[in-house]
């Protein structure tokens, strides 16, 4: 599932993308969002993922993650606020999100 955003302004330019992958159990699904640099701030990656996380939940999907880098804190922040929980990676330089669809944590 890939769900991206576009502006009309000077022509069509997409600005953002989000997207998620199942895994081989079909319960659980690795996400991913990119936000154009001088959109970030302004909502579009906050409604993306929050729609993204909507289909997810409707479509039965048990759990959502991404991994981000631990330098990330604007990412990391942002996820905790949508209500991922962060945990330690096995790669140190990675943070594992992740939120149980069923509970929304």
């Amino acid at each position: 599932m890939a769900l991206a955003a576009t502006t009309t302004l000077g022509g069509e330019t997409l600005i953002g993308v989000t997207r998620y992958v199942l895994d081989a159990s079909n319960q659980s699904a690795e996400f991913a969002i990119v936000v154009a640099d001088a959109w970030q701030g302004r909502g579009v990656g906050k409604r993306l993922l929050a729609k993204l996380i909507d289909i997810a939940r409707r479509r039965g999907i048990k759990r959502l993650y991404g991994d981000i880098l631990g330098t990330n804190r604007p990412m990391l922040e942002f996820v905790r606020k949508l209500g991922f929980t962060l945990e330690r990676h096995e790669d140190p330089t990675l943070t594992r999100a992740t939120m149980n669809l069923a509970t929304g944590s």
